[in-house]
């Protein structure tokens, strides 16, 4: 399969989980703020990653005015944190933290088989599978925390009211 083909395929996938995501019943403001949240986060990470070229895109959307990959990183990427949020929201810390692994793991493979098959993603300067592995569970958790945060401060100042 060519490498345009692939990318469209996966952006299909992406925008249509946005659509279905964002219709499931919860706490649609915390949805919301944790996607941009992690498009945030991604952003913030990405930008060094990419200039310093450990990870390149030589075949993305837009390549004279983005050198990241527009869809993993304001798409996919926050899209999935989404779904790890929705998926541990009422997990008790220890499995939260060890369910990351369900959704970095696979990601990561994903990019991984990507880079060895495709044109789609490179690493460079040592950059490998782990690294990226290491910054998808990172971020996860990160992400995870923060809007703990927000909520235990939300609680705390309802409970004042």
């Amino acid at each position: 399969m060519k490498d345009k083909t692939i990318l469209n395929i996966i952006t299909a996938l992406g925008l249509s989980g946005l659509f279905l995501l964002f219709r499931k019943k919860g706490a649609l403001k915390d949805w919301f703020m944790i996607y941009l949240c992690k498009t945030l986060v991604s952003t913030l990470l990405d930008g060094p990653v990419v200039n310093k070229k450990y990870v390149q895109y030589p075949h993305r959307y837009f390549p004279k005015a983005f050198d990241s990959n527009i869809i993993f990183l304001y798409v996919l990427f926050p899209l999935s944190c989404v779904i790890y949020n929705q998926f541990t929201y009422k997990m008790k810390p220890l499995k939260m933290i060890l369910s990351v692994f369900l959704f970095s793991g696979p990601m990561a493979l994903i990019e991984n088989w990507l880079e060895k098959h495709t044109n789609l993603v490179r690493f460079r300067k040592g950059w490998n599978g782990y690294y990226s592995f290491s910054v998808f569970s990172f971020t996860f958790w990160l992400v995870r925390g923060f809007i703990g945060w927000i909520r235990f401060l939300d609680k705390k100042q309802s409970s004042h009211q």
